[in-house]
């Protein structure tokens, strides 16, 4: 709590003294006055700033505290995960007690869902719809991976166009096809950081919004240590990212195993 005594010097001073005195240290040597944030001189600046901000293109893996927020309803959960751009990703759930019960890969394109207290394995195309079933998003799984990353998804080489503001201490950078906003970045012109990213459809409705904070250091960039995820048609999804390592990995460490004996589920007719 801030103190209200200003103590004796303010009690016996004239006030005309104290101001004097005030702007008088205001002028010392050495005390500068703030300097006001910078801002970008166009969008295109801002996105070559972020690009100079990410993580790169190794893999990275994490303990990640997860909590669900659906209709009121908090479910956390925990999981070791290991992702790498564009669409790699594998989870595998850290239960407090015994073995784990969950399983998650997506890799080239397709899913692999292994649930060992059912006995099954399901494998199929890895598309917003079957992921949805097993992971409470509703996206495609370049986009997942991305923003669990804290990068803007890919589709920036479609845009045509390109708008620029201020907003709120950050720069909002528009991206357009056709006329039509179809994705926003909100980047600190601080340091560069992606803040928030938002997708939309073609006729303006967001289709989903998602939250960084808390940015740690891995390899060359930065990677934020929590993310929030909310849509029309989604839970809220927040990831708290801990222990975070980077390394070199192939596409082929990332499949689930079928187990031995064991026949996948198909999850595409």
């Amino acid at each position: 709590m801030i103190s209200t005594d200003r103590g004796p010097l303010h009690r016996t001073l004239p006030l005309f003294w104290i101001a004097a005195l005030g702007f008088a240290l205001s002028g010392c040597a050495g005390h500068k006055p703030p300097v006001p944030l910078a801002f970008y001189d166009s969008p295109e600046a801002a996105l070559r700033a972020l690009a100079a901000t990410t993580p790169g293109e190794q893999a990275v893996t994490a303990t990640d505290k997860i909590e669900i927020n659906h209709h009121g309803e908090r479910y956390p959960l925990k999981v070791a995960v290991m992702m790498k751009r564009p669409a790699f990703l594998r989870v595998e759930s850290i239960p407090l007690m015994g073995p784990p019960d969950f399983y998650l890969s997506v890799a080239e394109g397709e899913l692999r869902v292994f649930l060992p207290g059912k006995g099954a394995f399901y494998t199929g195309r890895a598309t917003p719809q079957n992921i949805s079933r097993f992971f409470p998003v509703f996206m495609p799984a370049a986009d997942m991976v991305s923003l669990l990353m804290g990068v803007p998804p890919e589709g920036a080489e479609e845009m045509q166009s390109l708008g620029g503001d201020r907003e709120e201490g950050l720069y909002r950078v528009d991206q357009y096809k056709s006329g039509r906003r179809m994705r926003s970045l909100w980047i600190d012109p601080a340091d560069g950081r992606l803040i928030r990213f938002r997708r939309f459809m073609e006729e303006g409705t967001v289709i989903y919004t998602a939250d960084f904070a808390d940015h740690a250091r891995i390899g060359e960039g930065f990677l934020p240590q929590q993310v929030t995820i909310r849509g029309e048609e989604m839970a809220v999804l927040t990831v708290r990212h801990t222990d975070l390592r980077q390394f070199a990995a192939d596409p082929e460490s990332f499949p689930l195993p079928v187990p031995e004996g064991m026949t996948p589920i198909l999850l595409d007719p």
